[in-house]
């Protein structure tokens, strides 16, 4: 349930012009790393949301906007779930056959209505990938002349890399004379026969079942080895009431910040750290002012990590979570060695394959009933307490639409269908995501606990004192 990050010291994710022949190709099926997010569709019915909004400062043309959605029509985004006819097959994708009408609202909002206006848009956009509606690109103008863009996106579809890549690349070809794009296909160019799709589901299957065995061994073989004694482990933790009990009505609350650049490399640089850790102490920090824990209380940080091979691997979800067990966090305006060096050990254990158990048995669920998958998976308490995703610098082709330029851009995502009579949640403490321009760095926070986070006020409040703690100039929306 995390979004995709770069790594400190493996660089930020990073955006190719795609070719003007053709669209990259899609996998012919779900991946491993896609197993969290059908499962979620599946097994809970929850369906994950990715959202990019950006403000641009005067109003973009509607043919643009027009060609940047029909662009995203013929990229990596536009893909149809078929269901598999043998179980424990993998479902497959093919190009889905509608492509989705930009929607422009009729009516112009105020500026300080935008924020309210998106995540709207995000909680109720209705997207289906068994349908082939897998992402939506909605447009507001606002009375003070500038134009606001949302576009969503399923994360069973796209992690943060594959959204932020196929964003920029519309928007490239959205000031071409003709941006369509033919897609190039590696599977499903002419129709199969019912008989030829079954017995490729045999094999698939079968190969999961062979998959799934070897996934069984590694993960008996991780959990038998001595992690580094250093290294609080999640036992250290201290035990809190369900999930369902803190967030009765499985509501989230929200807030934004965006800070200059030049002050946030300042002020890391000053405290011994990164703009990573940074990131991740002001976010702990907002978590344990809260009073959700106290310091000296140990808090587990979920860092996602991109494990593409290059920019030609094309998969929706390539992410390996790390985690980092924080428990004397710096005050503010205190050292950040401590947070950077206990992320280069987790980088280090994920690079010398040490991942938890859990982490090879992605196999089983394409192999079991959604009903067992989601009893293992909601057992214990190993889910984060905080998710800090670094999506790193936005592409320059996503700043700059029409001649006019982003004044804001942010990242987010959520599950819409949380049932509040049931006892699953999406998100124990706080989620975060972060995007970088050359003049600011925007992360957007949300808030699960609602013992800790009763109100979007609430939040703002504590990330505005968070921030002022450690001597950054921000705005907060």
């Amino acid at each position: 349930m995390s979004e995709v990050a770069a790594a400190p010291g493996t660089g930020t994710p990073t955006t190719r012009a795609m070719s003007r022949a053709e669209a990259p190709e899609v996998p012919a099926r779900l991946a491993d790393e896609d197993a969290t997010y059908w499962f979620l569709h599946r097994g809970l019915g929850w369906t994950v949301v990715l959202q990019l909004v950006w403000v641009f400062d005067g109003p973009v043309q509607t043919a643009t906007l027009t060609a940047m959605n029909r662009a995203l029509s013929h990229g990596v985004l536009h893909r149809q779930l078929i269901r598999p006819g043998i179980p424990g097959a993998r479902p497959r994708w093919n190009t889905a056959a509608l492509n989705p009408e930009l929607s422009i609202d009729d009516r112009t909002i105020s500026a300080d209505r935008i924020d309210a206006w998106a995540a709207d848009e995000m909680a109720t956009v209705d997207l289906d990938p068994e349908a082939g509606r897998c992402w939506r690109m909605r447009v507001v103008r606002c009375d003070s002349g500038d134009t606001a863009i949302s576009l969503c996106a399923l994360h069973l579809v796209a992690d943060g890399r594959t959204m932020v890549r196929a964003a920029a690349d519309a928007m490239a070809r959205a000031g071409t004379v003709d941006p369509d794009v033919p897609r190039r296909e590696a599977h499903d160019v002419a129709p199969r026969s019912r008989r030829r799709r079954r017995v490729d589901d045999v094999i698939d299957a079968a190969g999961q079942v062979g998959r799934a065995a070897a996934g069984i061994v590694r993960a008996i073989n991780a959990t038998r080895q001595q992690d580094d004694p250093s290294v609080p482990g999640v036992a250290d933790r201290p035990v809190r009431a369900p999930m369902a009990q803190r967030a009765p009505h499985a509501r989230w609350a929200r807030a934004t910040a965006a800070v200059p650049a030049v002050d946030w490399d300042r002020i890391s640089a000053e405290c011994g750290g990164t703009a990573n850790s940074l990131y991740i102490a002001v976010v702990t920090g907002l978590l344990r002012s809260s009073g959700y824990a106290r310091l000296g209380e140990t808090v587990k940080v979920g860092v996602p990590v991109d494990i593409r091979a290059g920019v030609d691997d094309t998969r929706a979800n390539a992410t390996a979570g790390v985690s980092i067990m924080l428990t004397d966090d710096p005050l503010p305006g205190g050292d950040l060695g401590p947070i950077r060096r206990a992320g280069k050990m987790a980088y280090q254990r994920l690079s010398d394959g040490r991942r938890p158990a859990m982490a090879h048995l992605y196999s089983l669920v394409w192999l079991l009933p959604a009903s067992w998958v989601t009893k293992v998976v909601t057992a214990g308490s190993g889910m984060p307490d905080a998710v800090v995703s670094n999506l790193g610098d936005l592409p320059p082709e996503m700043l700059e639409l029409d001649g006019c330029r982003a004044r804001r851009s942010q990242f987010r995502g959520m599950a819409q269908g949380v049932d509040a009579a049931m006892p699953h949640r999406f998100g124990d403490g706080v989620q975060s995501w972060l995007v970088r321009t050359p003049d600011r760095v925007t992360f957007s926070v949300f808030g699960c606990d609602e013992e800790r986070f009763d109100s979007d006020e609430r939040l703002r409040d504590l990330l505005e004192e968070e921030l002022s703690a450690w001597s950054l100039p921000y705005e907060v929306w």
